[in-house]
This record gives structure tokens, sequence and C-alpha cells, in this order.
């Protein structure tokens, strides 16, 4: 590969790139990003575009490597690679050893065991540090994912594959193959390592990687683009049944639960996207717990159980079926299926009303001089993603109060502010995937505050009409 060539692989590159990240919004300026580093080519690609690109971007640098415990001496070899790499670039590096941090590893793990390993160091990076953590999926990991839940079994949800961002997460190679991501280390002159697992079909993922891609690709060079095109699409079409959905449930509603009759009439993808959402806040939406909700709903009989705690029963109220929450309580007010956060006045259950405005931000000050110290009830538009849904609490939600600089799961800062359990399920929120924005009773979170290049601010007004 000559000189010219190289150069127009990297620039080509990092401009895809960056247009990308762009387009999704992934990062914004003084975002801490921590590159997930495992020293192999989509993640050094990864981490050599940010500190490439940082100045554009305007973020500050950091890597991390999770040595498994898997692999002995391949491993520690990995991880040196990549403490080498960052100490030539000046890049701190956060290294964690499941053996050293005394981690039990099982006799036979798998990928899920792996991945929960990693995500969890993660999770508790991404609060320590206050930063967000990129992670190097590319374009090519979003087909085998999508294939992978195609054989498993997946709804429509599931086809929308790996998201560009997910609370702290972000996947700014998504629009790269890894084929490219090498052509893009190959044109830098960096080298990688490689993982000998990745040549075995111990694993399912290997498996689709090195027997169904390729045979797809024979039919198509551009298959892996055109999978995740589809992905694209139905992430479009999971938003706007989301909203739809939200209708449904809203039109549905009745003092205990839903009217069954009601749900029946929906369209079926409608029906199933609302299921999906009274599923969410209680546990993970495995595709089968929305299967046998829509069973109920359908059969106009029985009760499925979610939880320990919680589950779902059609019950008559004069001649009328509801599809009724009923927790270890008792009966529960259903919670506010998730839905766009648009400028209007929301009244939810449990007596909350919320009242969504955007101002300009010279028109705010003067007519509302009172929150000058106080701007926990607005924040500057320009920061907020326009995707943003308002909803109740879901499984791995996290928040980061204001003034705090950390980060906490909502379920930590529930029971920090002593909030009673049975309120949890009704409280709104605003979320940006499951990283929290505002919080009823707490504000915005920390980073969204008004500053001196603010234009526009989004306000929230609340009052709550009735107890729960």
């Amino acid at each position: 590969m000559n000189g010219i060539e190289c150069e127009r692989i990297i620039t080509k590159t990092e401009q895809t790139l960056l247009a990308y990240a762009r387009r999704q919004g992934l990062f914004r300026a003084g975002d801490r990003v921590i590159a997930a580093c495992s020293g192999g080519a989509d993640s050094m690609a990864l981490l050599l575009f940010l500190l490439r690109c940082r100045r554009e971007l305007s973020v500050e640098v950091l890597a991390t490597h999770v040595d498994h415990g898997l692999r002995g001496e391949a491993a520690r070899a990995d991880a040196r690679f990549v403490a080498r790499f960052c100490q030539k670039q000046g890049v701190e590096l956060f290294l964690y050893e499941a053996a050293r941090a005394g981690v039990d590893i099982p006799d036979h793990p798998g990928e899920d065991w792996a991945r929960r390993l990693r995500y969890a160091w993660f999770d508790e990076l991404a609060a320590r540090e206050e930063a967000v953590v990129a992670t190097a999926h590319t374009l090519s990991d979003q087909a085998e994912t999508v294939l992978l839940r195609l054989a498993r079994g997946t709804g429509l949800h599931g086809l929308g594959g790996i998201l560009p961002q997910r609370g702290v997460y972000r996947r700014p190679l998504l629009c790269l193959t890894r084929a490219e991501t090498e052509a893009y280390c190959a044109a830098l002159g960096q080298s990688y390592v490689q993982d000998e697992t990745n040549d075995t079909d111990l694993y399912a993922r290997n498996r689709i990687r090195r027997g169904a891609v390729p045979v797809l690709q024979r039919v198509n060079p551009a298959a892996e683009r055109c999978i995740a095109r589809l992905c694209a699409q139905m992430q479009e079409l999971d938003s706007w049944l989301t909203a739809e959905a939200a209708a449904l449930l809203q039109a549905a509603a009745t003092p205990h639960g839903y009217n069954v009759q009601t749900l029946r009439e929906a369209e079926g993808p409608v029906l199933d996207a609302a299921l999906h959402s009274l599923v969410a806040p209680v546990r993970e939406t495995e595709e089968k717990y929305v299967s046998l909700l829509r069973f109920l709903v359908l059969k106009g009989e029985g009760a499925l159980q979610l939880t320990a705690d919680v589950s779902y029963r059609v019950q008559s109220f004069g001649e009328a079926k509801e599809l009724v929450r009923i927790s270890a309580a008792g009966a529960l007010p259903p919670p506010a299926p998730p839905q766009p956060a648009l400028p209007g006045i929301y009244r939810l259950p449990g007596g909350y009303t919320l009242s969504l405005q955007v101002e300009k931000y010279e028109d705010f000050i003067k007519n509302a001089p009172i929150f000058k110290k106080d701007l926990t009830c607005c924040a500057d538009y320009a920061k907020i993603n326009k995707n943003v849904l308002l909803r109740t609490r879901q499984p791995g939600d996290d928040y980061r109060p204001r003034g705090r600089h950390v980060r906490k799961t909502l379920k930590k800062y529930y029971n920090e502010l002593a909030v009673p359990t049975l309120r949890r399920p009704l409280l709104p929120l605003l979320a940006d995937g499951s990283t929290v924005l505002w919080l009823w009773g707490a504000g915005f979170a920390e980073g969204l505050a008004p500053d001196q290049f603010t234009r526009e601010v989004l306000i929230i007004r609340t009052e709550q009409t009735e107890g729960t």
C-alpha cells in the first residue's frame, strides 16, 4: 500500500466516522471518553480515531482493558500490548484483571459470562470517572448480532440490533465493516493482537462469523451493509411503534389497568410494542414474556407472573375485562407508557402532571428571576437528544445528581432518598436510553445546566394532584 493510498484510506475513514458521530450525537464537547480496548483491530482503530480526532470532537480520551482470566499468558500479553501503546500515546489506561479482583471464574465460562464481567467493570468505571465508554462494535458485529438473534428467536425490537448509543455507551464504529477497521490500522502502520479463540467454533458468534456471514457474502458482497441498513430501518420503525404503543395504552387506560377490548382492536405490531413497554419496567424484555402477555389479552383470561413481586392478570369489572398489574402489595395503577418528550402537558398515573416547554433562555431568566440560582427545572435544550422519552424507571437506568459529580444507578439513588418502594414504578422521568436526564423531585442531571452559550432551554414544571 503506497503513501497516497494510505492517506486516502485514513482521510475517508475519519471523515466517515466524524460524520456518523455527529449525526448520531454520540459525543458532547467536554466529554471524557473511555475507549474499551482489547488490542484487536477494531478496538485499536477506535482508540486511534478518538486520539487523532479528539480536537474535532472536543473530548478527552482514556482507555480501559479487561483481562477476563481465561487465556493465561496470551491474555497478559494482550494487556501489555495495550499498556505499551497507551504509555507511548500518553493515554491513561484503566486495567481490570478478573483474577486480581478476586472474581470467581466458572469452570466453563461462556460469552455471556465474559460480557457481564466486562460491562459490570465498564459501568463502575464510567460512574467513577464521570465518563462515557466507547466500544468498538462495527457494522460486521451488527450483522452477526442480528443473525444470532434471528437464530435464537427475536422480535422487531431485537432486529434493531446494536444501538449507536445506550446509556453511557457509545459505538462510533457501527458505520464501518471489520475489513475497513483493519485497513485503517494498516494505513496508519498500527499493529494489533489476534485473539486465538476467534479462530475456533467454540462460541456461537464465531460460528456465525466463520460460517454464515461468508456464505451470505458470496450471495452479495455487501451483505453486512444490507443487514445493517435493515437494522437502522428497524430502529426507526421501533421508535414509531413506541409512540403508537403509548397512544394505545393511553386510549385503553382505566382506573385499574387497561381495557382488554381496546387492546385487542389494535394492530398486532402496535399491541406487541405496547405489551413490550409494560414488561420493560419489570424485567428484561424477552420475547416470550411479550408473547405470553399477548396470549392473555387475546384469550381474555388468566395471569402471567413476571417476577416474584409483579404479575399481570385479566380481571372483570362489570361487563368489561381489564389487564391489571398486581404487585406484592396489591393492585397498582399502571405506569405511564414511554412516549416522546415533546413540549406539552402530561397528566400521568399517580396524579403526576408535567408541563414541558421550550423558551429562549433570555426570556426565561427575565420572566422567572427566582430560578437564577436554582436551575434544576431547566436545561440547555441543545444538550438534549431530541429522541428523549418520557417514561418511568426501567432496569439499568442511571442518574447523575446535579452538583454531586457521581453517577448512580436509579435504584441506589431511590434508596439514598428513601423513596417508598410503592411510589417508584410511577415516578416520571426523562431518559436517553438508560441515562436519566430528568427525575421527578430531583430535576435535571449533572451537565445539562444552561451556560453562556445557551440559546434555548427546556423547562419542566410539575404538580402532583393526588396521592399515589
